[in-house]
């Protein structure tokens, strides 16, 4: 949901959470079709809400009400559900007998880690250092902080300012999202010619075979010739299947537990052909590893675009390494290649948005794009240099 070319509709959902029948009548009358005629005075009884969920739209927004904790919890959840998540929402602290507004919102965070908040309370009771806690460092600029009584202009503004700065976090999720994809297809285009290659000698080779098993009268030298047709129908298979993964348009990440050693045969078995073409040798030092919740196409797209670095460094061969190891802590995968390193110069920057020392024949985003998914596992992407 949002606005711009790679999202159709913007989110103007707001929710509003307070036990005061008149300071939802308030927030109503502020943000919906009403607030042309706003109270007269700055909305602060402490009449209790019926439990029925109020609801009200303009232009601007779209407003939904809870008088308990647990009432907008559950309101939250069946909004979800629905593809239809709130922009923000709008917490008084005191709310009667339930869960107060702040454990609310912690329930709220974990059902939707992106919902923007604005506490509000009339009686100074905690404060901003408190509520910071509570959201943490990572989320710091998702909520804000209003003391009662407020005002039409007061409300007005925290909730244009929710549903913006929700959209414009989507928007940019989604063109992100749209720059992964190209940078995957560009990835994959950039070895179709190999991989062509690969299923012509494939193609050749299981005709060959066919070929001398039909005119073999030995039963055992027919079962070696359609043992290496089948090996090379199996190799055939897994092109089509690793570059059906990589190439698929699908923009929502899919975690699983997976084997990480898993993704780098995947690119591994995309790449082969190449490195074998640029006189590369492989050096194979992958052991299965604890399963992680990954999204294994996309790791395997950082991958790839290592793998494909690597070759671009050794124009005249070399080696490979790849090893995957895992200790207490960590695990985790080492692409070494014997080429000439990265200038000293040029070594902090290779992982910045546009930067690119090929010229025409580089986009300058797969490892920046590579580092953004590998952190967005909760992992880093590092290079250096080997000693001298």
């Amino acid at each position: 949901m949002g606005t711009g070319p790679y999202l159709h509709e913007a989110n103007r959902r707001i929710l509003v959470v307070d036990d005061e029948s008149e300071t939802l009548k308030g927030y109503l009358s502020f943000l919906g079709e009403a607030a042309t005629s706003p109270p007269a005075t700055p909305v602060s009884s402490r009449q209790k809400a019926p439990l029925a969920t109020a609801k009200s739209h303009s232009k601007e927004f779209e407003v939904t009400t809870a008088a308990t904790g647990e009432e907008a919890i559950a309101i939250s959840q069946d909004q979800l559900k629905k593809g239809l998540p709130f922009a923000g929402g709008f917490f008084d602290v005191k709310l009667g007998a339930g869960i107060d507004g702040l454990e609310t919102i912690r329930s709220l965070k974990k059902l939707d880690p992106h919902l923007r908040c604005v506490v509000v309370t009339a009686y100074h009771d905690r404060s901003v250092d408190d509520i910071q806690s509570l959201f943490g460092e990572a989320y710091k600029d998702h909520w804000d902080y209003l003391n009662k009584p407020f005002n039409q202009g007061e409300i007005m503004q925290k909730a244009r300012q929710m549903i913006a700065a929700w959209n414009r976090s989507h928007e940019s999720e989604a063109l992100h999202a749209h720059v992964v994809r190209t940078e995957r297809l560009a990835g994959i285009g950039q070895l179709a010619r190999s991989i062509g290659h690969e299923f012509g000698n494939i193609l050749l080779r299981i005709m060959g075979k066919a070929d001398l098993a039909l005119q073999e009268t030995q039963p055992e030298k027919v079962k070696e010739h359609l043992e290496i047709i089948k090996k090379a129908s199996d190799r055939a298979a897994v092109i089509v299947r690793n570059m059906q993964s990589f190439s698929s348009t699908d923009t929502q990440k899919s975690t699983a537990p997976t084997d990480l050693s898993d993704a780098v045969q995947e690119a591994l078995s995309l790449i082969n052909h190449e490195l074998v073409k640029h006189s590369i040798t492989t050096q194979k030092e992958i052991q299965p590893l604890p399963l992680v919740p990954i999204d294994r196409g996309s790791m395997a797209q950082v991958f790839l675009n290592l793998m494909i670095n690597a070759t671009h460094a050794m124009p005249q061969g070399g080696t490979l390494t790849l090893r995957t190891f895992h200790n207490e802590t960590h695990l985790g995968c080492h692409i070494i290649d014997t080429g000439t390193g990265i200038p000293v110069d040029v070594l902090p920057r290779i992982f910045e948005f546009g930067y690119t020392t090929k010229g025409d024949k580089g986009s300058g985003l797969g490892l920046a794009l590579s580092k953004q998914i590998v952190e967005s596992h909760g992992g880093s992407l590092s290079a250096e240099n080997a000693p001298p």
